[in-house]
């Protein structure tokens, strides 16, 4: 049996677990009252990008770099296709205030192909003042393949005023697990939290100590410079009506050297550096109405150098940097207890530069997002949506990777859904997309949420 489906076995093991525990969720409802956006999600992605850079598409040594931004099946409508498919930001605040539930949302991309994000999680007391939290992420995008698995233990301090937390990845590719420890304090519904990880964790034992012959790996890395993160988290109340969300990450320098084996050249040296930052700031002026305004930040780095004195290739000489910057704005409105108003626009600027054998690049592109939502929901039944999504872009510089038809075409779409809610535990939802500016079918997707 392999290591992915071990693991997917294991987290909905767990989940049954949690689910059958006595007292685990029991009558618990998520409710996220009128406020409804959160970066949680944002910022989950942005670090399984360093915490699983094996899973992404292109895998840990791609020439694309850390974000793997451009893959050449990416057509003008991908983008929205994500935004189409995707949670809104209400089901993602009430995703992240959950201990325990899973998700699944997938969608139509061309004839052949769908792109999918599953996830399961559960948080299962141990006795006292112990937990198991444990969370499966499955991936199938343009961007990344990922099945990872991800176990943690917490203990509770000072009556639950506090909680320490050791986690870790276990991949069946043994150099490739990663630990984290970390801290959180609760400040009545606020929360910091502070985390130190060490990447890569078991790599020069498996590599430099124990040895591993080319039958198993066609290279070898030794780590030069060992990498480590350090994050942090805050969700404050400025006031009753007012709070904040506040992330960041930083990568510490990290070099490895490429060894391959039964090879004639010498391999290369890869310098590694990777960051994010981003905050939010929501304002609920009435028990029916949130707004807000949100920015992100990230960059990545990959630098690479063939060994000094052996033989030479294009692709050994490589210096890309990567910088992804988002300012963007929110609301959401409940005219009624069944009816709902919601919507975001965000501006995103992306830059890479590039500098190879046996050219350089240079590549920057704006891209306006948005998304508008008039959704029924009632307590319980049916669910339906009417929405109005949308991408406006321009750029300038060569693309690094050719696309199979321009990218900066701005393309707008109205999106139905339809579905059915159980009471605040679960909802289905599948949809379809009509392309405004053809009139055609524009592809279909759905979506699941299960909290407990």
């Amino acid at each position: 049996m392999s290591m992915r489906l071990r693991g997917t076995l294991l987290g909905i093991l767990l989940v049954g677990i949690s689910s059958a525990w006595p007292g685990a969720g029991v009558g618990q409802e998520v409710v996220c009252g009128p406020g409804g956006m959160t970066l949680r999600g944002w910022e989950e992605r942005a670090r399984i990008i360093i915490l699983d850079r094996e899973g992404s598409f292109d895998g840990r040594f791609s020439s694309r770099g850390v974000l793997q931004r451009f893959h050449p099946l990416m057509d003008a409508e991908y983008q929205l296709d994500v935004i189409s498919s995707s949670f809104p930001m209400d089901e993602e605040c009430a995703w992240y205030r959950a201990d325990s539930g899973a998700r699944f949302w997938a969608g139509s991309i061309d004839h052949l192909r769908l792109i999918q994000v599953g996830q399961i999680k559960a948080r299962v007391p141990l006795g006292g003042n112990w937990a198991v939290r444990v969370e499966h992420l499955h991936e199938e995008t343009l961007r990344a393949r990922r099945n990872l698995l991800r176990l943690g233990f917490e203990r509770d301090l000072a009556g639950g005023a506090g909680r320490v937390f050791l986690a870790g990845t276990p991949i069946a590719i043994k150099p490739e697990a990663d630990i984290e420890l970390g801290a959180s304090w609760f400040l009545g519904e606020g929360e910091v939290t502070v985390a130190l990880g060490a990447l890569d964790v078991f790599s020069d034992v498996v590599y430099q100590v124990l040895g591993v012959g080319p039958a198993l790996s066609d290279s070898v890395l030794d780590y030069l410079a060992r990498p480590y993160t350090l994050r942090a988290f805050g969700e404050l109340p400025l006031h009753p009506r007012l709070r904040m969300e506040a992330f960041g990450l930083r990568l510490t320098s990290t070099r490895v050297r490429v060894e391959p084996q039964g090879e004639p050249w010498g391999g290369f040296v890869q310098d590694e550096g990777y960051a994010y930052a981003g905050g939010l700031v929501e304002w609920t002026p009435g028990d029916r109405t949130a707004l807000g305004a949100l920015a992100t930040w990230k960059r990545g780095r990959t630098e690479r150098a063939p060994v000094e004195g052996d033989g030479l290739e294009s692709t050994d000489f490589l210096d890309v940097v990567e910088t992804s910057r988002q300012v963007g704005a929110f609301f959401l409105h409940d005219p009624s207890p069944q009816l709902r108003i919601r919507g975001w626009l965000s501006r995103v600027m992306e830059e890479e530069i590039r500098e190879s054998m046996p050219m350089s690049s240079s590549y920057h592109k704006r891209t306006l997002l948005m998304r508008l939502d008039f959704t029924y929901r009632g307590g319980s039944g049916f669910h339906g949506e009417l929405g109005l999504d949308g991408t406006a872009r321009s750029g300038e510089g060569v693309r690094p990777v050719p696309p199979i038809q321009p990218l900066l075409r701005n393309d707008y779409r109205l999106r139905g859904d339809l579905g059915w809610r159980f009471g605040q535990r679960a909802l289905f939802v599948l949809g379809a997309n009509l392309d405004l500016d053809s009139g055609g079918f524009d592809g279909g997707h759905g979506r699941f949420a299960l909290s407990w």
